[in-house]
């Protein structure tokens, strides 16, 4: 079910802030580890391979996306990127541990068809990129590491989903959480088009101003739009952009278009793209009723039944961790 406007992002929002405390809780300890350990969960132990296997996977994404001199650099708390992706690990590889092993109470098993359907593709992107196949050998990301993650991801998954089908949200709950989180349920958009002379364009604000200087209302904007967008010219972007939010454009962007009525026209907003002409098409400023939120937010309060769960078990744990990765 597509979930309308700020619903959507308030319930993932507020599933991301539960998770992130239940990484930060569970009982530690010092004892002494075996050589091919990094943690112990109520003495099941995580292997030191799977840690590094895993290590290395996130690395390559990392280093993919910011080069392979990012993990050296500090990240505000003394700690480096690479310290901090190894805690990260750990504290999900101890996470999941605690999962699978009340999925285990619970009978929870996972048949060779799932797992075989995840795997396919696997070894078909494998085949298609050689870079990641030679990656893949180097580093021992072997058949039997991936079918473990993809098990261990479908009897989480599995746990998660008969623990909150067995949960129960009374709606007089929810509607106390309703009325008392009201200023989540607000939404607050616009729906916008802009012109949009790209910084790179030869004498580009000028360029900006003429477009301008040939729109005096809407109708005067959609020829010009429509124009551009049937016969694209270097350098200047037309787009529809639909329903936005706060915090999804550039400031300066979002200043201007929340600024204005539907209808209207705005001047020049310089961003660092450039030079945008906008067109306000539609706003909303309202707070959607309990009644239209009430499916979503009492399934949101399953999961928040779900994350308190999961966070009374690390509670009851006992956890051994590694203390120098």
């Amino acid at each position: 079910m597509k979930i309308r406007g700020n619903r959507k992002k308030i319930i993932v929002a507020l599933t991301a802030l539960l998770m992130m405390a239940i990484f930060i809780t569970g009982c530690s300890s010092s004892t002494r580890l075996s050589q091919d350990a990094v943690a112990a969960v109520n003495g099941n132990n995580i292997t030191l391979a799977e840690f590094e296997k895993t290590l290395a996977l996130q690395k390559m994404s990392y280093e993919a996306q910011l080069g392979p001199d990012v993990f050296n650099q500090d990240m505000g708390t003394g700690m480096t990127l690479l310290d901090s992706i190894k805690k990260s690990i750990l504290e999900k590889l101890v996470l999941d541990e605690v999962i699978l092993q009340e999925a285990a109470k619970n009978d929870i098993t996972v048949t060779d068809e799932e797992i075989e359907e995840s795997y396919g593709p696997y070894v078909m992107f494998t085949e298609e990129n050689e870079a990641f196949k030679q990656f893949a050998e180097e580093n021992n990301i072997d058949e039997a590491y991936i079918k473990q993650q993809i098990t261990k991801d479908i009897t989480i998954n599995k746990y998660r989903d008969l623990y909150i089908s067995d949960l129960e949200i009374a709606e007089e709950a929810a509607k106390a959480y309703y009325d008392e989180n009201t200023e989540f349920f607000a939404r607050e958009e616009v729906n916008a088009k802009h012109i949009l002379v790209r910084t790179s364009t030869e004498d580009a604000e000028k360029k900006a101003q003429d477009i301008l200087s040939k729109i005096a209302n809407r109708d005067d904007f959609m020829t010009l739009w429509e124009g551009y967008k049937e016969t694209p010219e270097e350098g200047i972007v037309v787009e529809d952009l639909d329903y936005f939010g706060r915090g999804e454009m550039l400031p300066e962007f979002e200043e201007a278009a929340f600024a204005m009525n539907p209808g209207e026209v705005s001047g020049i907003v310089e961003t660092t793209f450039g030079y945008h002409i906008i067109l306000v098409e539609d706003s909303i400023n309202e707070v959607e009723t309990f009644e239209d939120v009430k499916n979503n937010l009492m399934e949101f309060l399953k999961e928040e039944g779900f994350q308190d769960h999961i966070e009374e078990l690390m509670e009851q744990a006992k956890i051994v961790k590694k203390e120098e990765l």
